[in-house]
């Protein structure tokens, strides 16, 4: 692994100068900048831009156990541009249809499971590299106690995988999101 020794010159440093050792930690050093994920490369902004895909939602409990609010195949789709707006749906895939076809003319049962079963909110957002943090702004949420809410997500940015994670709003656990980049 490379240290701090190992950068700087001088007669103390003479193994730095063997052929074999350069050749050693100059493939060290690739190894780790391939490892990196994109998010300690100062573009994740720019690598976040698109749409995404819904993985998998789970919320975790401080126990370790896992749970999933929107069922065993959830749909969701996240959008986030260039400029810092983004729009993100998920819901579960086996909620009922309404029988009046109206989505204005829900029974009560209906409108509960359409409510318990879905969350869209948009707005704004920007990213802190350091912090690998994602902070939001929801302008809009189906949830309106959102409504105007700041809220932050550590995310891990690689290939076409992007995860988030964020503690639950009542303190117990974190919730885990994981998108794939949108073909």
């Amino acid at each position: 692994m490379l240290g701090r020794s190992d950068f700087i010159s001088g007669e103390q440093n003479i193994r730095w100068a063997t052929k074999g050792d350069v050749m050693g930690k100059l493939g060290l050093l690739v190894l780790f900048l391939a490892a990196v994920p994109l998010t300690a490369r100062g573009d994740s902004k720019e690598q976040l831009a698109g749409a995404w895909s819904l993985v998998s939602i789970e919320f975790v409990r401080p126990d370790g156990s896992r749970s999933s609010t929107f069922g065993a195949n959830p749909r969701g789709i996240a959008f986030f541009d260039a400029s810092g707006h983004y729009i993100i749906s998920v819901m579960r895939s086996d909620r009922p249809k309404y029988a009046s076809n109206n989505f204005a003319e829900g029974t009560a049962e209906e409108n509960k499971a359409t409510a318990q079963g879905t969350i869209t909110y948009f707005g704004r957002y920007s990213v802190s590299e350091a912090d690998r943090i994602i902070a939001i702004h929801i302008e809009g949420s189906s949830f309106p106690n959102w409504d105007g809410a700041d809220q932050k997500r550590l995310f891990v940015l690689s290939g076409d995988e992007l995860k988030l994670i964020s503690p639950t709003a009542s303190g117990a656990g974190t919730a885990e999101v994981v998108w794939k980049r949108a073909k």
